[in-house]
């Protein structure tokens, strides 16, 4: 009878030191991720078991989260420490470094968060190891208790988009102002980013380089509207996603997705031309000489002279007789026409049309020419001498 007293209240002493001890009861814990911005701490998406490796679409910041264990102490208080690995072998994470203890609590079995958001610092795969120990231990002592390594990939691939055909001058605005250009989609939780060169090459780092490049060297846009392209010609986009974080100095910084492969685009223009000259003003065949706004873009193209007498005004508008149609060919410079001078002094008006070439459309040059004969001589006029019509 005393034997057995005596072996039960050693049985009771044994397993009050184990319910001391609740250290040796903490396991490797389980891991989760979701997405959830750093800046904003507001969570867009469940937890994600990081035993499946998933791959996030996403780049405004992650959390990770640990199901919480017993603890044996005061509501299951316990202290868990993070470490982060980035794809490219140098964490820029200004809040989750270096990995510390911190004091998590709550019921058994709750996903709580491991420490503090994460930022996105480009795609790849995010390595992190969790750690989790007794809440009455030393400052570090989680970090010598049971751990788990997982990762998870993060793949935001941007592409540009063509919309529409763009022109770097457009005559004649379209209907209802759509957008016509190249776009770079916005990627969940960042921004778009294009950039395009004029007879572009790709360089080492995916960007593109030519004689013109836009935007300009700095600036990031995620559109880039047809009246952005400078001139017309062969263009080669790519683009990318970025978002904004903090570097090891918690100042602004900008991380960015790889540039996307390129996208060549044609950017055409409505044929403009330069202000001509005319040479041999008093003769009977003077001759005009015209430069088109992109000379190497209209070499080869027709151009024709409309010569119109103006004859007065009707319902508003200057009432125009045709004289005649003068036609030549832009060589890699200009191109040159003569003209049969008008006998009558007055004044006449010019409209130049243009056959088109493969980088300019045909059409009529938006900007007449203004002209007047006066004492045998034809010369051009400025606008605010040409006659106008009240309405």
């Amino acid at each position: 009878m005393k034997r057995a007293c005596l072996l039960a209240t050693l049985a009771g002493v044994l397993a009050s030191v184990a319910a001391a001890a609740p250290a040796s009861a903490f396991t490797a814990p389980e891991l989760f991720v979701r997405m959830q911005p750093w800046s904003t701490h507001e969570p867009v998406s469940d937890w994600i078991p990081l035993a499946t490796a998933p791959a996030l679409n996403y780049l405004g910041g992650y959390e990770i989260g640990y199901r919480l264990q017993a603890s044996g102490e005061p509501n299951e208080l316990q202290r868990v420490a993070l470490t982060v690995a980035v794809p490219d072998g140098d964490p820029t994470q200004p809040f989750a470094s270096p990995p510390y203890c911190v004091t998590r609590a709550g019921a058994v079995g709750t996903i709580v968060a491991a420490g503090p958001e994460l930022q996105f610092e480009g795609s790849g795969t995010y390595t992190v190891t969790v750690s989790v120990g007794p809440g009455s231990g030393g400052a570090s002592d989680c970090l010598s208790g049971p751990s788990t390594t997982a990762a998870f990939g993060v793949d935001g691939r941007v592409a540009p988009v063509l919309a529409g055909d763009p022109l770097s001058f457009r005559a004649i605005p379209l209907p209802g102002n759509p957008f016509v250009g190249v776009r770079a989609p916005d990627p969940p939780g960042g921004q778009g980013d294009v950039r395009c060169a004029l007879d572009g090459a790709v360089q080492p780092d995916g960007s593109v380089s030519g004689s013109a490049v836009v935007p300009e060297s700095g600036s990031s846009l995620a559109a880039l509207p047809e009246l952005a392209f400078p001139r017309p010609g062969a263009w080669t986009c790519v683009a990318r996603g970025t978002t904004e974080g903090l570097d090891a100095n918690r100042d602004t910084a900008v991380f960015a997705t790889p540039w996307s492969g390129p996208l060549t685009i044609e950017v055409r223009s409505d044929f403009r031309r330069r202000t001509g000259t005319i040479k041999r003003l008093r003769s009977r065949r003077p001759r005009f000489t015209f430069t088109a706004e992109w000379p190497d873009a209209a070499r080869d193209g027709r151009g024709s002279v409309t010569l119109f007498r103006v004859a007065g005004c009707k319902r508003g508008s200057l009432k125009l007789r045709r004289l005649g149609i003068y036609r030549g060919r832009f060589d890699a410079e200009r191109m040159r026409v003569r003209v049969r001078r008008p006998r009558a002094a007055g004044f006449y008006l010019g409209r130049f049309s243009f056959s088109g070439t493969h980088f300019l459309r045909a059409g009529v040059d938006p900007n007449p020419m203004l002209l007047v004969v006066l004492r045998d001589r034809l010369q051009f006029v400025e606008p605010r001498e040409f006659p106008r019509c009240r309405r």
